[in-house]
């Protein structure tokens, strides 16, 4: 039996080098692809629904990386982020809605009344507007309201040895704006034969039981 405990050490170093190999490609693509991602631009294209899509690369990032580069950075995110024990995925985005005019004419003009016109403008963090109001109606101009919205998907549980839920956690800035309908959705993908730890477990003890011989 002991000699096939040579065939079996390269056999093990052999599959040790691949998955070494095999590791190192991945973190160098990962890191390739995150840096493309951090410096990528919004692209807007016309979807088949005939509307507008807004799209940019994602990151891709362990833990560690998700900190320095997102939730570091926003103490919002940071905030949001403390409330699971593991995070999948962090979106983050701004929305701004706008209308050019909007005109509402009274059922009834008001013509018995002396000729009357206001106009003005209010503007303030989640929303702006001009406005003129006159006998005959009343007109908004430059209609705009602002959001933020964050979104996060993860795992929460309510203590530590607890049950895991799989959870999505959508926040907007604006007090004006709520949130009416929500449908989530993760694809799990299976994870490759050779990267299951107790494969390698396996070939450990099958390999302590040879040597042992």
């Amino acid at each position: 039996m002991k000699k096939y405990v040579p065939y079996f050490v390269m056999l093990s170093l052999i599959l040790a080098l691949l998955f070494s190999i095999q590791r190192c490609n991945y973190n160098k693509q990962l890191w390739a692809t995150s840096a493309t991602a951090v410096t990528d631009t919004v692209a807007y294209f016309k979807n088949t629904m005939g509307g507008q899509t807004a799209s940019i690369k994602t990151l891709e990032v362990n833990n560690r990386q998700l900190q320095a580069l997102v939730t570091g950075k926003d103490s919002r995110l940071a905030a949001m982020a403390q409330e699971f024990s593991n995070v999948h995925t962090v979106i983050k985005y701004k929305n701004i809605i706008s209308v050019d005019t909007v005109y509402a004419a009274y059922s009834l003009p008001l013509d018995t009344l002396p000729h009357f016109e206001r106009s003005g403008a209010v503007f303030n963090e989640w929303y702006n507007f001009e406005y003129k109001v006159n006998n005959s109606g009343l007109k908004l101009s430059n209609l705009s309201m602002r959001t933020e919205t964050a979104v996060i998907t993860g795992i929460k549980r309510k203590w530590f040895l607890g049950k895991e839920t799989l959870t999505t956690d959508i926040t907007n800035t604006n007090p004006y704006v709520s949130i009416t309908t929500v449908k989530a959705a993760e694809v799990i993908v299976p994870e490759p034969w050779y990267k299951k730890w107790y494969l390698w477990l396996a070939a450990g003890i099958a390999g302590g039981f040879v040597l042992s011989k």
